[in-house]
């Protein structure tokens, strides 16, 4: 099947771009086209042509205030999905959307939409169960606020997890990982790894705040965050001054591109989302929490399948420093055995395959 992926985003890092490059990967038999937006990150977009040779990459303006270029790029995509015989689109977000219904217009190919998050700054919220007939949602939480805040039926939406790549993110050995990336042998290490935005930069900026809890019960713990966005300067500032009371506990690096060996060196992970997946995968525990506000805790044999329909963002908790010290001790103790089996689980539901597959089964209904 001919597919174009409608990515409306410049191409940089985060939960949009690391679920279509695993779609990407799943699809990889099929004739493959990606749109990225003007802006994008040059040496991500160098790394993604790379690993992804036969899929031609387009660059349009979707963004901003140029609507002669709206109107150029739109005419053009058009033309180019006629030339290359596209059978459907899968526009990811919201303005993808918008973009690939006014296309259908003009093409009559199919699209659907896949929603990575609530669309926080949607205007015309009414507008959008109009004119997107099929969306994929991510999580069961993003299902229910299409329904509730955007009037979408049931029958509209469909449930597809994130799908992850369980050849590259398997369990190493640790110390091997902590040597080759000049990690402490012995010292507790927590994990945190998101794209420093509002929403998950505010999620770091707690973590820190618990971090003297941790550190009554275990003294040599250490924090390490891996990430980049608009927060990242007020982050440095609350890690500086937290390390200058309490000794070297924080360090923080701009987003690796692979980060196997930092999930096996590690003893915890505290995220949410697809980078959850990978460490359970990697056999290691989290404290799964998206949001500022609210959160589940730590993961067990008995809340994994819960986790996975909610991708590991719940209200279980508030989010405060007694809870969060609370939830890593759980996570800390987490028995191997445990990990094994919540690895199994994510094994059978979370594959590239099944992901790939939940997509491909409404590209054929609606084509």
């Amino acid at each position: 099947m001919n597919i174009l992926i409608l990515f409306s985003q410049p191409w940089r890092v985060g939960g949009a771009e690391t679920h279509v490059e695993a779609l990407m990967q799943g699809l990889v038999g099929h004739t493959l086209f990606l749109t990225v937006n003007e802006g994008s990150d040059t040496d991500k977009l160098r790394q993604l042509q790379k690993k992804f040779p036969n899929v031609e990459i387009i660059k349009i303006q979707a963004r901003g205030v140029n609507i002669f270029r709206w109107i150029s790029d739109i005419k053009s995509l058009c033309a180019f999905i006629k030339k290359e015989h596209i059978q459907v689109i899968s526009a990811q977000q919201r303005t993808a959307g918008i973009w690939a219904y006014i296309i259908r217009h003009y093409t009559r190919v199919p699209y659907t939409v896949t929603m990575h998050d609530p669309w926080h700054r949607a205007m015309f919220k009414s507008v959008y169960a109009k004119i997107f007939s099929q969306v994929f949602c991510v999580s069961r939480n993003l299902s229910d606020t299409l329904q509730k805040d955007f009037g979408f039926l049931p029958e509209q939406i469909q449930l597809i997890n994130n799908g992850i790549d369980f050849r590259k993110f398997k369990p190493k050995d640790k110390q091997t990982c902590r040597q080759e990336l000049g990690l402490d042998p012995t010292a507790p290490f927590i994990l945190h790894v998101s794209r420093l935005s509002r929403v998950k930069g505010a999620v770091t900026l707690k973590i820190i705040d618990s971090m003297p809890r941790v550190l009554q019960k275990r003294p040599e713990a250490k924090l390490i965050l891996i990430g980049e966005g608009p927060l990242r300067a007020t982050i440095n500032e609350k890690i500086l001054a937290f390390n200058q009371q309490y000794g070297d506990k924080i360090q923080i690096y701009d987003f690796v591109s692979s980060l196997t060996e930092w999930y096996n060196a590690v003893d915890i992970l505290i995220g949410e989302g697809r980078v959850a997946m990978e460490t359970l995968a990697c056999l290691k525990p989290i404290v799964a929490i998206r949001n500022a506000d609210t959160f589940i805790g730590s993961i067990n044999g008995a809340n994994i399948a819960y986790a996975c329909d909610v991708n590991f963002d719940g209200k279980d908790q508030p989010v405060n420093a007694d809870n969060m010290a609370s939830a890593m001790d759980r996570a800390f103790q987490l028995e191997q055995e445990e990990s094994q089996k919540i690895a199994d689980y994510i094994k059978d539901r979370l594959s590239l395959d099944t992901m790939a597959q939940a997509y491909m089964d409404v590209f054929k209904r609606i084509t």
